[in-house]
């Protein structure tokens, strides 16, 4: 089964890192990401946007038991490549960082 992220091999290894993350480490970095967002379109993070976003009830995707972790994957499958560029080079440069 192919996700959306599979197309873009960078990302989807640091994407797929959050799954392992701990809340603590994971909650400030989603924020950062949200950020980016706002900073980049304000209309992805609109409420009416948000109704589009799909809700598996069974949460079937690992990141469905994360709110936050929904929203910003959600965000992130309908972003456009300039912002996905800009949060693969953020979890890049934050990956040296703690490295």
């Amino acid at each position: 089964m192919s996700r959306w992220y599979d197309k873009h091999p960078n990302l989807k290894k640091q994407l797929d890192e959050f799954k392992e993350m701990h809340q603590k480490v994971r909650e400030p970095i989603i924020k950062e990401i949200i950020d980016l967002v706002k900073k980049h379109d304000l209309s992805l993070l609109s409420y009416e946007k948000a109704f589009e976003f799909p809700f598996d009830c069974n949460r079937r995707r690992w990141y469905d038991n994360d709110p936050h972790l929904w929203l910003m994957f959600n965000i992130l499958e309908v972003a456009d490549e300039a912002l996905l560029h800009s949060v693969e080079d953020y979890l890049e440069n934050r990956a040296k960082v703690v490295a």
